[in-house]
């Protein structure tokens, strides 16, 4: 069914029905995630982590970064709202947990300079 035979508008009823919708974003074209405008989804992207009873908990990665040519990404416990630190590594993207030296140098490179 038409747009115009469903809202009942005959064409010239200035509602804009029949109008073209305009990209008023600036993302170029409304596949692209990312772009902030909310007028298309935001893919989120979740990774299945294990925790130390066995049990597998889907966690939603909320932010991904560089830092001294090494790939980072955060990813959230849906249960309790923990943030975990992960270094991306090869081309899979193995999450890997960073030593205590790395974790800090990384946490406060994002503290100061990404989050905020």
């Amino acid at each position: 069914m038409l747009d115009k035979e469903l809202n009942g508008c005959e064409g010239g009823c200035n509602c804009g029905h029949n109008e073209e919708k305009e990209n008023t974003c600036g993302c170029g074209d409304h596949g692209d995630d990312g772009c902030g405008c909310g007028e298309h989804e935001h893919e989120s992207f979740v990774v299945d982590l294990e925790d130390e009873n066995g049990n597998v908990v889907s966690c939603e990665v909320i932010d991904a970064f560089e830092h001294d040519d090494k790939e980072y990404v955060l990813v959230q416990n849906p249960d309790d709202g923990s943030v975990y630190l992960f270094r991306s590594e090869g081309e899979q993207g193995e999450l890997v947990i960073p030593d205590d030296e790395e974790f800090d140098k990384v946490t406060k490179y994002y503290e100061t300079e990404l989050a905020q």
